[in-house]
């Protein structure tokens, strides 16, 4: 009998241990999915922000360029106006490139948070099984 007690014991014993660990770490997981989303938008934002001096710095190589050509005597006209265009138009490609690559880093970095959670439940449920298993 006391046998028996002892051997159920330590089968709880072993099934509690079992659960905990598998409950740390979904814990863990969880909060370093966390992290993960986290770091994701501030790239994000990082990046926008970094878009928009981008096309602050296009619009003040327009109006500076605009001021050369009106200060030359140039009218604005043509291969001038094409040239305005241009800088422009190449300023606010590398914004949106800039936009872009935030977007798909923080899609790279929520994908790297779905995994943890996946992770974390996988861990929690294999420690149930496992746990249950010991108690039979």
């Amino acid at each position: 009998m006391v046998k028996q007690a002892e051997l159920s014991f330590g089968k709880v014993l072993g099934a509690g241990a079992s659960l905990f660990g598998g409950y740390s770490s979904f814990i863990s997981n969880y909060e370093s999915a966390s992290l993960f989303e986290e770091q994701g938008a501030l790239t994000r934002d990082d990046y926008f922000r970094q878009a928009s001096l981008t096309r602050e710095q296009g619009d003040r190589i327009r109006a500076k360029q605009t001021m050369e050509y009106v200060g030359a005597g140039v009218e604005l006209a043509g291969t001038p106006m094409l040239m305005l265009k241009e800088t422009m138009s190449k300023a606010r490609a590398k914004a949106r490139s800039q936009e872009i690559t935030g977007i798909n880093t923080e899609r790279l970095y929520n994908k790297k948070a779905d995994i943890q959670k996946e992770e974390g439940m996988s861990s929690l449920v294999s420690s149930i099984l496992t746990g249950a298993a010991l108690l039979l």
